[in-house]
């Protein structure tokens, strides 16, 4: 389980194959509840959200990728860390286990 330090507290990063099991076994609930139990509520604020969480993770992925591809043309880490808005100690600090060095 991936964990993000927060001070004070710490979040649990779910990833989508645990939200997928998540909502399948919500799924199969739903398949047994009894409808006169149910109460009527507004789930779109959620649904939205997890649409963004897909989002971001693909986001990442794209990000790293291009991060990859910059290392593969022979750009600094400054030149990276300018682009993503960061030092190049943070942009190598955050990708440069992922890309390696080029």
């Amino acid at each position: 389980m991936l964990t993000l330090a927060v001070s004070p507290y710490r979040v649990k990063v779910m990833s989508k194959t645990t939200r997928d099991e998540k909502a399948a076994a919500l799924e199969r609930w739903a398949d047994n509840v009894e409808p006169g139990d149910l109460i009527a509520v507004d789930a779109s604020a959620l649904r939205q959200l997890a649409k963004l969480t897909d989002q971001r993770e693909a986001l990442d992925r794209a990000i790293t990728e291009a991060v990859h591809a910059s290392r593969q043309a022979n750009r600094s880490w400054s030149k990276i860390g300018a682009m993503l808005g960061v030092s190049k100690q943070a942009a190598q600090r955050k990708y440069g286990r992922h890309v390696g060095s080029a």
